[in-house]
């Protein structure tokens, strides 16, 4: 059985969005991650970033970009990654990921009223559920409570992993079926979230170094505290 909307939904969501910016789409040799921070000057200055915060962030930006064969900063905090994947950061000393007023946005759902939301962190258990709709961005609230606001957001047809707790930190999206993506840092050895928004019946699987599998992940579910330390690699639909 194949879902050809999850193979290229992502992808030319992605592709669109980066030819829209006007950004190169042209491979980056590893090893040569540019210092791009000069094109997103404006970005950076509307965010209040100081110098030594935007130096901070184009750090992580080059480390990334680094990392992927493919891989394009588009944004101050955005890198658009092969298979219509891509990474969103957090700006120096806030704690969830947002895109950036003007920015180009690859697949992260904004966080409005209207989104499925995560419940409470009363809640029992917490850390793991199901979502509540199919076909509409799923939001987590701060710190898994309610009066704290929304926080980070994952789209319809993606896989979303964060670093840190309930959505906290580096979120890492991707979309296309059998494509084993590696962790930014080849792992983030901490605890932290995902939401799988990906069409009913698709499962999605977490893998170790070795490539194995490790966790299967069935669509429309959420886990707010899971261990990354022995993930590096997922896979967001295998058929």
């Amino acid at each position: 059985m194949t879902f050809p909307s999850l193979k290229v939904a992502g992808v030319m969501a992605v592709a669109a969005a980066i030819a829209m910016a006007g950004v190169s789409t042209a491979a980056a040799a590893p090893g040569k991650a540019p210092h791009a921070a000069a094109p997103f000057a404006a970005q950076v200055k509307a965010a209040g970033l100081n110098t030594a915060q935007s130096a901070e962030l184009q750090k992580r930006v080059d480390q990334i970009v680094h990392q992927y064969a493919g891989a394009k900063q588009v944004a101050a905090n955005e890198i658009a990654l092969p298979h219509g994947d891509s990474v969103l950061l957090p700006l120096p000393g806030q704690t969830y990921a947002r895109v950036l007023p003007g920015a180009v946005n690859l697949g992260f759902a904004p966080a409005t009223t209207g989104t499925t939301r995560l419940a409470a962190a009363t809640v029992s258990p917490a850390d793991t559920g199901s979502l509540g709709d199919v076909g509409v961005p799923f939001t987590w609230f701060k710190n898994g409570n309610p009066a704290d606001g929304p926080g980070a957001s994952c789209s319809y047809y993606y896989l979303c992993m964060w670093q840190g707790q309930w959505g906290a930190g580096e979120q890492f999206n991707v979309s296309t079926c059998n494509e084993d993506q590696e962790l930014p840092g080849s792992g983030w050895n901490t605890y932290g979230s995902w939401v799988n928004n990906q069409t009913p019946g698709t499962q999605a699987f977490l893998l170790n170094s070795s490539r194995s599998v490790i966790y299967t992940v069935p669509a429309l579910t959420y886990n707010s505290d899971y261990n990354w330390a022995p993930v590096w690699y997922a896979d967001a639909c295998n058929h």
